[in-house]
């Protein structure tokens, strides 16, 4: 009887950790990069080949909850007219692969590069902006 009980809970025991372990890989940190410049800094319009090419302008932030890309995933899908200039990037590694999620100063605008496609999101409410800057003081103008 003590043999089958240690072995159940053996099973259980194997089955937990190997779950927990799968949160874990699918629960990758996202490196967060914010364009600080301005108008001052940058009298032109930030986009992506410049964003990336100002590497002196960028502050880098770690996240380890990534909940928030489902939430923009599930917006509806809209055109690039919303977007105004390049102030974030979400990197988001997956193994071999990285997908790119990037967005305005407003946090309602969203352009998702993953797997060699590109995908609009517009969040109307402002419902993940508010979500992001209450989580991370980093999303902030201000900052």
């Amino acid at each position: 009887m003590k043999i089958k009980i240690i072995l159940i809970l053996s099973v259980f025991c194997f089955f937990g950790c190997k779950t927990r372990n799968n949160i874990t890989i699918q629960n990758n940190p996202i490196e967060v990069t914010k364009f600080m410049g301005s108008i001052t800094t940058q009298p032109y319009s930030i986009n992506e080949k410049t964003f990336w090419n100002s590497k002196d302008e960028h502050a880098k932030l770690l996240i380890k909850n990534n909940v928030f890309i489902e939430d923009v995933k599930s917006l509806k899908n809209h055109s690039s007219q919303n977007f105004k200039e390049y102030n974030y990037a979400f990197i988001m590694r997956h193994g071999k692969s990285t997908d790119t999620l990037y967005s305005d100063s407003s946090l309602q605008s969203w352009i998702l590069k993953e797997n060699n496609t590109t995908s609009y999101f517009y969040d109307e409410e402002g419902i993940i902006a508010e979500k992001l800057r209450t989580s991370y003081s980093f999303f902030y103008d201000c900052w």
